[in-house]
């Protein structure tokens, strides 16, 4: 593995999982916050196998990731592509839906029934949302198209995301969405 993903791991584990007395804790009593720690980690892993199938050990790893990611990903109700999301991404609760195409930053949360997706166009290539870094999507929260969120940016519970977001540092809000007020 390379340095980039061990780090990445770590930096999830860390907050995922917690100090040892509360690792334990969590993994014995199957917590939800250490289910889907596990299922960002075997996600990261599908993710760089799969961009470096070059032998034929990593491209059964990539297989047995995948398949690891999708059956914890169905119980916890959880769909995120392999390489789409950068480092500390913060999960709070299930039912979370991310395209495949869709690229997500570093430092983002994601509070729980959010889809971020295309339109549902079969023609062309995936017109998927990209966000920056540090962003936080509310309670059943939607962010559909070719839309870019820049950076600093908070969207309100129950808001909808259909155009860009290019005002760093605000709130936002909505169906569709607006903003609120600077940060």
């Amino acid at each position: 593995m390379n340095q980039f993903l061990k780090i990445a791991i770590a930096e999830d584990k860390e907050y995922y999982y917690g100090e040892w007395f509360k690792r334990i804790y969590r993994m014995m009593t199957h917590n939800p916050v250490y289910q889907r720690g596990k299922y960002i980690i075997v996600a990261r892993k599908a993710g760089y196998y799969s961009l470096n199938c070059n032998s034929i050990l990593k491209i059964v790893l990539c297989f047995y990731y995948t398949r690891k990611k999708n059956i914890l990903g169905e119980k916890l109700g959880i769909e995120l592509g392999p390489n789409e999301f950068g480092r500390r991404i913060r999960i709070y609760h299930n039912n979370i839906v991310v395209n495949g195409g869709a690229i997500i930053g570093d430092d983002c949360e994601l509070y729980g029934n959010n889809c971020i997706g295309n339109k549902g166009s079969d023609f062309g290539p995936l017109d998927a949302p990209i966000l920056a870094n540090s962003i936080s999507i509310g309670v059943g929260a939607k962010v559909i198209g070719k839309v870019q969120i820049a950076d600093n940016i908070k969207i309100s519970s129950m808001s909808l995301v259909n155009k860009d977001l290019k005002e760093s540092g605000a709130l936002y809000g909505g169906i569709p969405v607006q903003m609120i007020k600077k940060l």
